[in-house]
């Protein structure tokens, strides 16, 4: 038997499509707070929003006699008609984010415009008005979000804690500071000042005190017909993840079409990006998701060949690479998984097989009758090799070691093998308890990272990291660690926090992303190398406990059996 639904259970079904967390609060109410041109939006949170979630802005406020109308469902100022739909402007529209955070709350409104001499304040709980009067207050519009989910408990018990709550509000205010110098924001959790961005000249300068001073910041803008694009590409250093805030028509929204435009090509896309996107408003269908963080383009395969293109600019602008046509070209990097290390075959079609040799195995390449020996990753070097008889014969053209060893051919990649030893030296370090080293200089903390880095402090501090205020006073004391600057120290420390929640198992991911991070200082391939800095690299490599993979998963070196070039020469 069918039933209509109490207006009731309806209306709180539609709140939980809404409003899911503390986040979607804060996205709802800064998207409103932008709407009335604010130049100043405040964040006022307790226990990442669960408790208490304030936000204040200094924008065109509300009449005192619409603020009923302000919680009401479907009612609002944005659009009048179905045609509107076509052509929105706005971030809100559907009338639907106030009323839906006054169903699951307790909710308070202090709003005045700058043209009244007095404000009114409206108070509901659970969608029932309790209050509304005339009262002074400030121009602008305050609005206070108590108890959340405080008559849904199915809802509350799946919030997470308070600092992975905060965490997510964080990256919503910083992802609109970026495309919005002219507000300043501030957040303030349980009464201490985390975050503040103050009004910049422009875009590009949010991103430098966002992504630091330090980071290489590609750049690539075009317009095609009455469509304009702006990227900027962060390839921050030991990055596997990609990081894409995207803004279309002044909306935070996330779509498959331009992940694929930006990931799809043969470039290693990692590291932070902003994809900005300006189109006509009848190119886009924003009406497709409760959120408003789904749009449909009308033309996406036009979006798809924007975006890629540039992309492809600023791949190109990164690793110099052109096209002999002129455009840029692709960029092609092969990396060997680390978790499948390059002896278990470099090849999935079968080309390779294995054959256990003494401590060795064996690849055979199907297509040719060169037989190669290279180490299992955690053979120990033969005794043979270690102790006698490694005379250093040159370096090839490509920048390959060439070692006659008493029972074959050596050739080791210095860079491969430089990573190793570099990789080893810095997790070392980590088998005791970490020392601090004070910076002479303290590095002022990018603006993206000070919240986190206030949240993290205990953790950060256990791994050798001090801070002042909003300053980076001191690193862990590492040997090995080349020319790895403060800050991204922090920043990987941070990812590897991130990442790994078992406080036992955490200081080994921090250490193992330092010291891939160093990976950046190990010589490069090109370079030239004399007799005896080779033979010195070879010795310390000799010397690691994994000697025969770089810490990507890459061979060091490749041994050719005497025997194997003997019945290859018929001798």
């Amino acid at each position: 038997m069918i039933r209509r639904l109490d207006a009731s259970v309806a209306a709180m079904i539609a709140a939980g499509e809404v409003i899911e967390r503390p986040s979607s609060v804060a996205k709802e109410l800064l998207e409103n707070a932008i709407d009335a041109f604010a130049g100043s939006i405040s964040l006022h949170i307790e226990q990442g929003g669960k408790v208490s979630f304030v936000i204040e802005d200094d924008g065109a406020g509300i009449p005192y006699e619409d603020l009923p109308l302000a919680i009401e469902r479907y009612a609002t100022s944005k659009i009048s008609s179905l045609d509107d739909l076509d052509r929105v402007s706005t971030l809100g529209y559907r009338g639907e984010a106030l009323a839906s955070i006054a169903e699951v709350s307790r909710l308070e409104i202090r709003s005045r415009t700058k043209e009244s001499d007095s404000g009114g304040v409206i108070r509901c709980e659970g969608g029932v008005t309790m209050l509304h009067i005339e009262t002074p207050c400030m121009p602008g519009t305050r609005v206070q979000v108590d108890d959340l989910f405080y008559n849904l408990p199915a809802r509350r018990k799946f919030l997470k804690s308070a600092t992975a709550e905060l965490r997510r509000i964080l990256q919503i205010v910083n992802d609109y500071a970026l495309i919005h110098p002219e507000i300043a924001f501030r957040v303030f959790s349980d009464g201490k000042k985390i975050l503040e961005r103050e009004v910049s000249e422009s875009i590009e300068e949010t991103l430098i005190s966002r992504w630091g001073k330090d980071a290489e910041i590609y750049f690539s803008g075009a317009e095609s017909g009455p469509c304009a694009i702006r990227v900027w590409w962060n390839p921050v250093p030991d990055s596997k993840r990609v990081v894409m805030t995207v803004f279309v028509n002044g909306r935070r929204i996330q779509d498959p079409t331009i992940r694929a435009a930006i990931c799809g090509g043969d470039s290693a896309a990692y590291g932070e990006w902003l994809i900005k996107l300006d189109l006509p408003l009848d190119q886009v269908d924003v009406n497709v998701h409760p959120t408003k963080e789904e749009i449909r383009f009308r033309r996406s395969g036009e979006i798809f060949r924007l975006v890629y293109e540039n992309a492809q600019n600023v791949f190109a602008k990164r690793f110099a690479v052109r096209g002999t046509n002129g455009h840029p070209a692709a960029f092609f990097e092969t990396r060997h998984n680390a978790a499948q290390p390059a002896q278990q075959g470099l090849a999935s079609d079968g080309t390779y097989r294995f054959a256990p040799h003494y401590g060795f195995e064996r690849d055979r390449v199907a297509s040719s009758a060169m037989t190669v020996f290279f180490p299992a990753e955690h053979d120990e070097m033969p005794e043979e090799v270690k102790s006698s008889g490694k005379n250093y014969l040159g370096q090839t053209s490509q920048g390959f070691l060439l070692f006659d060893f008493p029972h074959g051919l050596a050739i080791v990649d210095p860079h491969a093998a430089h990573e190793r030893i570099l990789f080893e030296e810095i997790s070392s370090s980590f088998k005791d308890a970490v020392q601090t080293q004070l910076l002479a200089i303290p590095e002022e903390i990018p603006a993206a990272l000070v919240a986190e880095a206030k949240l993290n402090e205990p953790a950060l501090n256990k791994l050798g990291f001090s801070f002042e205020g909003a300053l980076l006073t001191g690193v862990p004391q590492i040997r090995g660690k080349g020319h790895l600057s403060p800050i991204d120290m922090l920043r990987s420390a941070m990812r590897g926090i991130e990442t790994e929640h078992d406080p036992a198992k955490r200081d080994m991911e921090v250490w193992w992303r330092l010291a891939r991070l160093a990976c950046r200082d190990a010589v490069k391939l090109v370079q030239r190398m004399g007799k005896e800095e080779a033979i010195e690299l070879l010795r310390q490599l000799e010397s690691c406990s994994t000697p025969y993979t770089c810490p990507h998963g890459r061979p060091t070196i490749f041994i050719l059996e005497h025997k194997q070039l003997k019945d290859w020469f018929d001798r």
